[in-house]
């Protein structure tokens, strides 16, 4: 048995070794399909890994839940809960006495016990120095709010003097020299809107009188993430919650997999593709390779060798040549991922920047994937060498040709030959033409979808002004993380933009919460959209829907009005009615919802003033701003609101500038607004810099994709037409004995060459650009600004190539196989 080994790992070596064209190929394919999945195993490792901590950075902590103000029992009994595995304690401190040079803040005092700090906020900050305040004068403090305090280089031990209130009722001011313990980098005022906090000892929390249990929250990490729901109800049944407290969930939390079930189907699906590129190019090999040498395997079988030890000879080869294909891949693969992902990361605006991930899995699955692809490929060609015959390996060609093929053979037409020649095999044939299609067909959709992103239609389209600065402390989602109103663009701010920058067109739009009367009757279509489009099963009751029925009263320019009845003549809008409040507009895509509704009675909800208007018109839905509450929106002019509310919330500036002043504003706008969050700034100009760059990165990753398919497809043909050519030595060699000159000869190889390009062209010519085509209209699904524009210089340049390749292949390969003499060439065996 042992014997019998041997032997067989001897006539693996040697079939090995008498093959070294063929193992080129196989280890360039191994090494491309290896390199390819391996980058997509790093930049899908790498995002995942990226989006995970930005979302726990832009938390501020990895807890699963926060309970508020809890006794000390619940305390007590938290921490024993079997399903509880971590908890934390925190509390407020005090205030910060904000300076003049540290603007646009809102700080706290806040202490957090050891647990607090080391399990759930020390690992979610970045770049921590130094160590939690022990002593009553160190406090510990995030980058951003050094850097507004004017704190560029901060060094442990510094002192920093700071003026607070400590306490809940905010007593006596107090002022104090701290020294520096430690500084972090914090994202969370990124999502709150520049509230953040300066972190104190134990000492100075006690001094304040507050506690955990009258201003503070118990963190808590449960055993898992995924029943967190049920966790939660386990602890309101296990502890007895007061009416004031909150179980507050972290938001990054949730148990939905309908979309983690998506991105896991996305990735195994381009998986799967790059496997099944890399497999046809490795079947291909082998399978030609077999069917060359297969009257060696019916030989071997004929001395003994079982079709198991066959199957070994074949299968070990590709083994070998995996082990040295794989690692190349790998290593290569790991250096493309140091240059390549962290530019596909840049593509998508992470916030807390990027984590390039090299975890083991990424070489671990690259590796399995690829080997797997490796046995996939070799698969079918050690089944036929296993189980043909030993006669029948003597007459094996690897072509199935019927008699009607025979009959219908035109051996005097070159053309013909040439035709006949190509689709001798029809499953290598397929093959070749299945892996030349692939990438050309990838390399048109990858440059269909990037051409067709159209900056200026994208800029026209999403930018409509030079710049746009809105006040986030007026989004929606502020309020909810804690943050409060604030009038952010008063009269000294525009002031100042209308003095420094050479302004053609400055609007404002400013907003108000106000309620409106409900009435079931003229609202029912109004509130059977709003159920709809919030999923909700059943009516709310009469007395919830009145007592929530509230939205905001948006007052925009007058000229937006002239502009929209320039451009929906059908729909004109009485202008001077609405400068004088005579009427006020609704903000629907669907006017049919308020067929019923002429006129509404509001009231301003921060000075309870009351107004009737009557309804005279529609704006599309979300103009000017995209939010709302139950009760539709309603448009009034400025001077209306001005009328009813002193000193209106300005939501949004929209301004144009002079032609070629666009840098100099940018510039202006950002030394206003620099370090201030509340504050977001849209511009032309900066959209147009980071929709080119994207597009430039878009085109190196996905043309490189493009090109390794493409490059496949093309070895795929080279490879076939070597095997052919060399197959069919003796047989040219025939035909020039019976007067076929050598020139005929190469010609009719020309002639195959350029079928299979042709052949190729005509089906990308028309499948692909139909599957180009579809995919963008799914992509203009979800980037409507995309214009389909076909990339014609791109596939001329890429036919050219592929005509080449398959015009010179043969005729490089022929040439080289001529040079004995044609008696040489029929005696040769």
């Amino acid at each position: 048995m042992d014997n019998n080994k041997s032997i067989i790992n001897k006539l693996m070596r040697n079939t090995l070794n008498a093959n070294k064209v063929r193992n080129k190929y196989i280890i360039i394919a191994i090494v491309l399909t290896t390199l390819m999945l391996s980058f997509v195993f790093s930049t899908g490792l790498s995002y995942y890994k990226s989006m995970k901590i930005q979302q726990l950075r832009l938390m501020g902590t990895n807890a699963h839940v926060a309970l508020t103000l809890p006794s000390e029992d619940q305390i007590g009994k938290i921490k024993q809960l079997p399903y509880v595995e971590e908890v934390g304690l925190q509390h407020n401190v005090g205030m910060l006495k904000l300076s003049d040079n540290m603007k646009f803040m809102s700080i706290s005092l806040h202490w957090f016990d050891q647990e607090e700090w080391k399990n759930f906020r020390a690992p979610v900050y970045d770049d921590v120095k130094g160590e939690y305040p022990k002593s009553e004068n160190e406090i510990m403090v995030p980058l951003w709010i050094l850097n507004n305090m004017g704190i560029k280089e901060p060094k442990i031990g510094m002192k920093i003097p700071l003026s607070y209130y400590l306490g809940e009722d905010r007593g006596l001011l107090q002022t104090k020299d701290f020294i520096l313990s430690g500084y972090f980098t914090d994202y969370t005022y990124i999502r709150s809107g520049n509230i953040g906090s300066i972190l104190v000892s134990k000492e100075l929390a006690k001094q304040s009188g507050n506690s955990v249990s009258n201003s503070g929250a118990i963190s808590i990490k449960y055993i898992d993430s995924k029943n967190i729901d049920k966790y939660n109800d386990m602890l309101k049944n296990d502890i007895n919650l007061n009416e004031k407290q909150q179980i507050k969930f972290v938001p990054i939390y949730d148990n939905g997999s309908s979309n983690k079930l998506s991105t896991i189907i996305s990735f195994l699906a381009v998986i799967f593709f790059l496997m099944f590129a890399g497999y046809l190019l490795i079947y291909n090999v082998f399978y030609i390779s077999v069917s060359k040498d297969i009257q060696y395997y019916g030989l071997l079988k004929t001395v003994g060798t079982t079709s198991k030890q066959l199957k070994k000879i074949v299968v070990g080869q590709a083994n070998i040549l995996a082990v040295i294909g794989i690692p190349i891949g790998l290593l290569i693969g790991a250096l493309l991922s140091l240059l390549i992902v962290p530019k596909a990361l840049s593509l998508m605006n992470l916030e807390t920047g990027m984590e390039i991930s090299f975890h083991p899995f990424i070489f671990i699955g690259t590796a399995f994937f690829s080997y797997i692809t490796i046995i996939l490929g070799v698969r079918k060609s050690a089944k036929i060498t296993s189980k043909i015959s030993p006669i029948e390996a003597m007459n094996y060609t690897g072509v199935k040709v019927n008699k009607k093929q025979i009959s219908n053979s035109h051996t005097g037409n070159l053309r013909k030959m040439a035709f006949r020649s190509i689709f001798r095999d029809p499953k290598r044939a397929s093959i070749v033409f299945l892996s030349l299609f692939l990438g050309l067909t990838i390399f048109l959709i990858i440059s269909t979808m990037i051409s067709s992103m159209d900056i200026k239609h994208y800029i026209n389209s999403y930018v409509k002004n030079d710049f746009i600065l809105s006040n986030n402390t007026l989004e929606p989602g502020a309020m909810v993380n804690g943050s409060s109103e604030k009038q952010k663009f008063d009269s000294s701010f525009i002031s100042t933009l209308e003095s420094d920058i050479d302004i053609t067109n400055l609007r404002t739009t400013s907003i108000e919460k106000m309620s409106m009367k409900y009435d079931p009757i003229i609202f029912k279509k109004h509130m059977d959209w709003f159920y709809d489009r919030f999923n909700l099963d059943e009516d709310l009751s009469y007395q919830t829907v009145y007592d929530n029925f509230w939205g905001y009263i948006i007052a925009i320019d007058d000229r937006y009005i002239e502009e929209f009845n320039q451009s929906h003549p059908d729909s004109i809008i009485d202008l001077e009615a609405f400068k004088k409040g005579d009427i006020a507009l609704f903000g629907s895509n669907d006017p049919t919802l308020y067929s019923d509704v002429k006129e509404v009675d509001i009231s301003i909800l921060s000075n309870n003033i009351e107004r009737k208007f009557t309804i005279g018109g529609f704006l599309p839905f979300g103009f000017q701003f995209a939010a709302g509450a139950m009760a539709p929106n309603i448009y009034v002019s400025q001077e209306v609101l001005n009328s009813l509310v002193d000193n209106p919330y300005i939501y949004k500036i929209n301004m144009d500038v002079k032609a070629g002043g666009s840098e100099k504003a940018l510039n202006t706008i950002k030394k206003m607004t620099e370090n201030d969050n509340d504050i977001s700034r849209v511009s032309r100009i900066e959209r147009q810099a980071e929709m080119r760059d994207s597009k430039l990165m878009l085109y190196i990753l996905g043309g490189g994709v493009a090109f390794i398919l493409a490059l496949i497809g093309i070895l795929n043909f080279i490879n076939v037409m070597a095997s052919e050519i060399i197959s069919r030595k003796k047989e040219f060699a025939m035909l020039e004995s019976i007067g076929m000159t050598f020139k005929q000869v190469k010609n009719m190889l020309v002639l195959e060459g350029f079928g299979y390009g042709l052949l190729t062209i005509f089906l990308v010519g028309i499948f692909g650009n139909i599957i180009t085509y579809s995919i963008f209209i799914l992509f203009k699904k979800q980037a409507d600004y995309a214009i389909y524009t076909f990339p014609t210089i791109q596939m001329i340049v890429s036919i050219v190539i592929v005509l080449l390749v398959c015009l010179l292949t043969p005729i490089i390969i022929y040439k080289s196989l001529v040079k004995d003499s044609i008696v040489e060439r029929l005696r040769d065996n």
